[in-house]
């Protein structure tokens, strides 16, 4: 006997009951949390849905990804796009759904010219070779195959490598390239493209990396002693300036990186 099943969607929580056999109606509890009501909301992960309160802790991570007032979208036209973590026209979906589409047909072309590639390396390129040595001899047959095998290895990668990059495109499209998102909900740092702090130079004098006392810029200079050469001077006031350099490139990436 078929099961009679009975769905409670809420704006907030949903529940699902059934009939039992002698008829009462039963609320079914969450084979997780053993809850009889679950959270409305729904999170898309790849090809698999989740929904409840697994789908509430990845809203702060992947908020793109969840979807919240399905109840109240019920009546308007529209369609939820996780590529813009939001409900849009179902005539946007549509045409989105097209330029998906397209962008994996390329993907398909690139893929059928790689097993065409694949086939002449395997097949076709050693057919013909064997034919070139019976009719014009093994040196000319080997000759063929030693100008022919780099290049159709070389095709081959090239093929393989513009796939990837389709392929990513695609996965861009879909919502599916975005930046990986860490737990806290930050999105994972990527490599500074700013110019790095320079490194100071090590002291003439004492520890390296220890700091010395900028001297005054508008105080009168030391009168010579004849120990001091004009040379030295300028080294160390040289020094000077690319820690005083190095400091200010520091502050700065340091203020970019926190706004």
């Amino acid at each position: 006997m078929s099961k009679i099943i009975g769905i409670d969607l809420g704006t907030t929580f949903s529940a699902i009951a059934q009939l039992d056999d002698l008829g009462n109606p039963e609320v079914l509890a969450s084979t997780d949390t053993n809850k009889k009501i679950t959270a409305s909301i729904v999170y898309l992960k790849d090809k698999n849905v989740i929904v409840g309160d697994k789908a509430i802790d990845a809203l702060a991570a992947t908020p793109k990804n969840v979807v919240t007032e399905t109840k109240r979208q019920m009546e308007n036209d529209v369609v939820f796009s996780p590529q813009k973590g939001d409900w849009i026209d179902k005539e946007g979906a549509e045409e989105g759904a097209q330029l998906v589409m397209a962008a994996k047909d390329m993907v398909d072309r690139v893929t059928g010219w790689m097993e065409d590639t694949a086939e002449m390396q395997t097949e076709s390129m050693l057919e013909l070779g064997d034919s070139i040595r019976d009719e014009l001899g093994s040196e000319m047959s080997e000759q063929f195959i030693q100008t022919v095998k780099p290049a159709l290895e070389n095709l081959y990668t090239v093929f393989e490598q513009t796939r990837e990059a389709l392929t990513s495109g695609v996965a861009i499209i879909t919502g599916e390239g975005g930046p990986e998102v860490m737990p806290g909900g930050e999105e994972v740092p990527t490599d500074d493209t700013g110019m790095e702090p320079i490194d100071a130079e090590p002291d003439i004098e004492g520890e390296p990396g220890a700091e010395e006392p900028v001297a005054d810029e508008f105080g009168a200079s030391e009168p010579a002693t004849g120990g001091e050469e004009v040379a030295d001077r300028e080294k160390r006031e040289s020094v000077q300036r690319s820690r005083r350099l190095g400091s200010i490139l520091s502050s700065e990436a340091t203020s970019k990186k926190k706004s």
